[in-house]
């Protein structure tokens, strides 16, 4: 049986990530699009770009020139919620 990897928001309901360490994760990728996978606490890492391509909607809208500063760094977030972290 395959162990599930968990999503960003089921560490977050468990409090082993916090909103500091998102925060950060969307600053990180926000400066540098192709920055390297972000590190949590919690011994996971998220891959932001990776997180962002597989939720439609942040996809369309970072990709858009013309969405504005507050609408990115809110789809950086949400992708990063709904990302699935992988074992570091």
């Amino acid at each position: 049986m395959a162990k599930e990897i968990p999503r960003v928001a089921d560490l977050r309901r468990k409090s082993e990530v916090s909103v500091d360490e998102i925060e950060a994760a969307t600053a990180t990728y926000l400066a540098d699009e192709s920055a390297q996978p972000f590190a949590l606490k919690s011994g996971h890492t998220i891959d932001v770009a990776k997180a962002i391509k597989m939720h439609p909607q942040a996809k369309r809208l970072l990709a858009d020139g013309a969405t504005k500063p507050g609408l990115r760094r809110t789809m950086v977030k949400t992708a990063i919620v709904m990302g699935f972290p992988v074992e570091g």
